[in-house]
């Protein structure tokens, strides 16, 4: 029986407002919810776009992992990089097709995170890359 969903990863950040907006107005994504301590400051949202969940978690201090925060998969990289571009999102990398099987970009959140979006250049029953 086939037991994986779906995942959302969890990127620490240091502001779950702006780093929602970020996501919203930046990236296409909308936001899914948005949760509050008894004091009123937001301590956790979920982002959404289309089929891709991120839960955006408040902390004091961000470590951003190496090499990439998360990968996320679209269906047209180039069509997303215009899009995020026209945004006013700066690439870290511009997209490039990979020696694992996927065209993909880099962009970076408030927090530093590196976020890598990408697309599959021979879609399989393997998988994305595979």
């Amino acid at each position: 029986m086939k037991q994986g969903h779906r995942s959302m990863p969890v990127l620490a950040v240091t502001d779950v407002d702006k780093t929602a907006e970020f996501f919203v107005s930046g990236l296409g994504f909308t936001l899914a919810g948005k949760w509050t301590e008894d004091d009123g400051v937001p301590t956790f949202a979920i982002v959404r776009m289309d089929d891709i969940t991120v839960g955006l978690q408040v902390v004091k201090k961000v470590t951003p992992p190496g090499p990439w925060a998360t990968y996320f998969y679209v269906e047209d990289v180039d069509a997303y990089a215009d899009q995020i571009q026209s945004n006013g999102v700066k690439l870290e990398r511009e997209a490039m097709d990979r020696f694992y099987g996927c065209r993909d970009l880099e962009v970076k959140d408030l927090d530093g995170n590196l976020l890598c979006f990408g697309q599959d250049l021979s879609p399989g029953e393997a998988g994305p890359g595979l």
